[in-house]
């Protein structure tokens, strides 16, 4: 049988604890293994030096721009420690290119997060911000699950990725919602567009919005002046009211029992983040739904009679 050959990039994985079960059985049986072993407690006990990033990588570029130099022998003991350091590098390469810096709000929270390239995204509550730290100079890409606020560095295209869809700019300020069927763009200023995930297109500049809702697609301007959930009002058009009662949920960290309630009755208007009772009735008086506090945390809804 070929005798199987284990390179940087395999090194990584097994440094990361990212083999499949097969891997490492048939790693851990080979004859290299134990070598890689010593390598490892060897390094437990050297000092970390300081690491230039910047002049490390410019060192291998030259390195790699150059003739290779004749290869010469080298100790047992310092070959160890030179298998050492590029096993340290390979694995840090690895951890870096494949992290992800990931942001969460809780119930009733809002997160600010300054992006590497100075732009902003701030998160509304139980919302979830993604993006790869280490390509971001090539790639302004995030991931968002919930909604966010963006203000963003003008530069190179800068893309929120969701599971609904796409927002691409260059530069601007515009609020993403997408959940459970619900994809809702605003743009408060510049220019921003929009890909649907049925891959429609619409271009939104400021006070134009857009919005998906379970497939059923509309467009329609709003006033940039009015109060957002950043300013501590959540508002909606024509939502299903199950969407707001989770938006209540959200901000509030209550829990309601809707079985009796049709929640898809649609909803247009807002709700205080400060005051819980006044948000239960200027959201359910309208709807004629009645609202009961089975404790502090629960809430029952039944239709009005």
């Amino acid at each position: 049988m070929m005798e199987e050959k284990y390179d940087d990039t395999f090194l990584a994985r097994w440094l990361a604890n990212d083999l499949t079960d097969d891997e490492k059985l048939r790693f851990e049986n080979s004859a290299e293994y134990q070598d890689y072993l010593d390598i490892i407690e060897s390094v437990d006990l050297l000092e970390a030096p300081s690491f230039d990033k910047k002049a490390t990588w410019k060192s291998i570029q030259q390195t790699q721009q150059t003739p290779a130099p004749k290869v010469r022998k080298l100790q047992k003991s310092w070959m160890y420690a030179a298998a050492a350091i590029v096993l340290l590098f390979v694995g840090f390469s690895y951890f870096n290119a494949t992290a992800n810096a990931t942001f969460e709000t809780s119930f009733g929270e809002q997160l600010m997060i300054v992006l590497p390239d100075g732009s902003e995204a701030t998160l509304n509550a139980k919302s979830i911000l993604s993006f790869n730290e280490s390509s971001w100079s090539n790639d302004r890409t995030v991931s968002l699950q919930g909604e966010a606020y963006f203000k963003v560095k003008k530069g190179e295209k800068f893309t929120v990725a969701t599971t609904s869809g796409t927002v691409e700019v260059l530069g601007t300020e515009f609020n993403v919602h997408v959940h459970d069927g619900i994809f809702e763009v605003k743009c408060h200023e510049g220019k921003v567009k929009v890909t649907s995930k049925t891959q429609e297109i619409k271009t939104l500049t400021q006070g134009n919005a857009f919005s998906s809702i379970y497939g059923n697609r509309a467009s329609w301007d709003f006033n940039i002046d009015n109060p957002t959930w950043r300013d501590g009002e959540s508002n909606f058009r024509e939502m299903p009211i199950k969407h707001v009662i989770q938006a209540l949920q959200n901000q509030y960290n209550i829990q309601f029992d809707f079985e009796n309630v049709d929640t898809t009755q649609r909803f247009t208007g807002t709700f205080s983040h400060k005051n819980l009772k006044l948000a239960l009735r200027t959201v359910f008086d309208p709807m004629e739904i009645s609202y009961t506090f089975k404790d502090e945390k629960s809430v029952i809804l039944t239709e009005a009679k």
